[in-house]
């Protein structure tokens, strides 16, 4: 197994210029700070955010995520703070650990408009370990050779921007990884990520919210096609269809999301089903959010006339 495991990564290695290095996180849109840090202070209350992502199910050290992420709205200052705190295995020797201060000012254009400006900041470690798989000869079958181990910490800054109206619409975009101009085993390149979401309310009872994301990385093009409806905002359900459109939908998930929210929790569970020419090697891979909203004394703020809905 870690044989083959190898394989995969070694050539994702040689082609890394080419790959997608950041997972997209099925339920990012209840907390997206790490992703652009124009989310940052959408709601008033302290918003606290911990999601876990196990890619490949079965795979014996397939990839694994783990993200936290905390955040309020300060009013005096008209702005959002926050902290977020990702670490992604990728499974094959390389791991990357970011902590970032994220950083949002609020523009009102008009009263049922908001333009948030986000900006993050901090550092990231990046780490190679060769000596975690046994080679034996595989490496005979490549033109290349493996890197050698290797730890950086080096500064990481991501800007982004989003537009609000009503409580209905939200648009967004963010570049991620502002410094590193290409993609080696220590670097993940920059990421553009853009997205928009609209809320129809169709009752008393139930919303339905399409949404559409895009991202770009070097060669690599993500589109995720994504449709949620929530019942008396308590209960929601959703399907996310996200192809790679640079592999002619070689690879391209279909993920299901079922959650709940109660007395300001909010639990949410995600299953990949993988689909496409390679879904035989990719299996499975599942996804668990947990979210508390700690109540502060409300104020007069941006969300008087605006609310963006997480």
């Amino acid at each position: 197994m870690k044989k083959i495991l190898f394989i995969i990564g070694f050539l994702a290695a040689c082609f890394v210029a080419n790959a997608q290095q950041e997972l997209l996180l099925s339920q990012q849109f209840y907390s997206r700070i790490n992703k652009n840090p124009a989310g940052t202070g959408n709601v008033e209350d302290i918003d606290l955010f911990l999601l876990g992502h196990y890619q490949y199910a079965g795979v014996e050290d397939a990839p694994k995520s783990l993200l936290f992420n905390g955040h309020t709205f300060i009013n005096k200052i008209n702005s959002g703070v926050g902290l977020t705190i990702s670490y992604d295995n990728l499974g094959i020797a390389r791991s990357f650990l970011d902590i970032k201060a994220v950083y949002s000012y609020m523009l009102r254009p008009a009263d049922n408009m908001l333009v948030s400006l986000g900006l993050g900041f901090g550092v990231r470690r990046s780490a190679f370990n060769k000596e975690a798989y046994t080679v034996d000869n595989i490496i005979e079958m490549y033109d290349g050779t493996i890197p050698d181990d290797e730890s950086k910490v080096r500064p990481d800054f991501d800007f982004g921007v989003e537009f609000a109206m009503n409580d209905n619409l939200l648009i967004g975009a963010s570049m991620t990884h502002l410094l590193d101009s290409a993609s080696t085993t220590m670097l993940q390149g920059r990421h553009l990520n853009i997205y928009g979401r609209y809320m129809f309310k169709i009752n008393d009872k139930w919303d339905i919210a399409p949404s559409l994301t895009y991202m770009h990385h070097a060669k690599t093009n993500v589109v995720e096609l994504n449709v949620t409806g929530y019942y008396d905002r308590f209960i929601w359900g959703g399907l996310t269809y996200h192809p790679d459109l640079s592999d002619k939908f070689g690879s391209n998930p279909l993920a299901i999301t079922l959650g709940v929210e109660y007395f300001r929790f909010r639990l949410g569970y995600t299953i990949d089903l993988g689909l496409g020419k390679i879904h035989h090697m990719a299996g499975t891979s599942h996804e668990l959010m947990l979210s508390y909203s700690i109540d502060r004394k409300r104020t007069k703020s941006k969300s008087e006339n605006v609310e963006i809905f997480e």
